[in-house]
């Protein structure tokens, strides 16, 4: 299952090099600008983000200072915390993440993009990414994906 990419326009550069660098490990994108500047209503931004998170396992958002606020951020993950799926922000540096966004690893640096390969791989490696979807993995789904937030926030801290 891909990783599934949410920015806004003005993050479109961030989006995109992070979406590069995951091909070039091997990692399947999809890619999805949120942004009510280009004309999106309500309900093709809840459809995309429904659409998107069920058919991936992980999601990165990439957030600038306005991203908190909008709408649609904590529908998103909301719906990823759902479905159990891996999730992680890509924040510029220096600047502070809402205090709701701390439950979720925040990437920081492309060095952060480069653990968040890392454990993207050992997570296929150890076989605890999302394979099955039936209520009977909901327990198991739920606590590969707290392993997978744990592992990456502590990989960002220690930095390596």
């Amino acid at each position: 299952m891909p990783v599934f990419i949410s920015y806004r326009h003005s993050d479109r550069l961030d989006a995109f090099t992070i979406n590069e660098r995951l091909k070039l490990e091997g990692i399947a994108t999809q890619l999805d600008l949120f942004d009510n500047d280009d004309q999106q209503t309500t309900d093709a931004i809840c459809g995309l983000i429904t659409r998107h998170v069920s058919s991936c396992s992980h999601l990165i958002v990439v957030l600038s200072q306005d991203t908190p606020h909008a709408w649609w951020l904590p529908f998103q993950l909301g719906a990823g915390t759902l479905t159990n799926r891996r999730m992680s922000l890509y924040q510029y540096a220096g600047s502070a993440p809402s205090g709701y966004l701390e439950k979720w690893p925040i990437m920081t640096t492309r060095e952060h993009i480069d653990l968040f390969v890392h454990a993207y791989h050992d997570e296929r490696t150890f076989k605890r990414s999302i394979t099955r979807e039936d209520p009977d993995a909901q327990a198991t789904n739920r606590a590969n994906a707290d392993f997978f937030h744990a592992d990456l926030k502590a990989k960002i801290r220690r930095g390596f």
